[in-house]
């Protein structure tokens, strides 16, 4: 799955219902022909429920799961840069210590 196609998916989960492809391309800042494109090929992966007739988008269980998948994700990563951010912060407080104690 493509970055683009990433976001696609967050723009239809943060609406809940449904979503205009014109939508979709207005908040992504590209063009409908590519958000039309987009959502197709979502619908081809079973990601969304595309209605072509009404260009309608929205999502599918496996579209879904995705999202939280992905949101779990950057939700471990931001805890390890946490925690990671700590540990540098202790080291760098203990050598200030050390270096004031002379």
């Amino acid at each position: 799955m493509t970055g683009m196609e990433q976001e696609t998916l967050e723009v239809i989960s943060k609406n809940k219902d449904e979503l205009h492809y014109y939508s979709i391309a207005q908040e992504l800042k590209i063009s409908t022909h590519y958000a039309y494109v987009i959502s197709k090929g979502l619908e081809r992966t079973g990601y969304v429920n595309f209605d072509a007739f009404r260009g309608i988008c929205s999502l599918t269980k496996k579209g879904e799961d995705t999202i939280e998948e992905n949101w779990l994700f950057k939700l471990k990563k931001r805890k390890e840069n946490t925690q990671k951010k700590k540990k540098e912060n202790k080291k760098r407080i203990l050598k200030n210590v050390e270096i004031i104690k002379y």
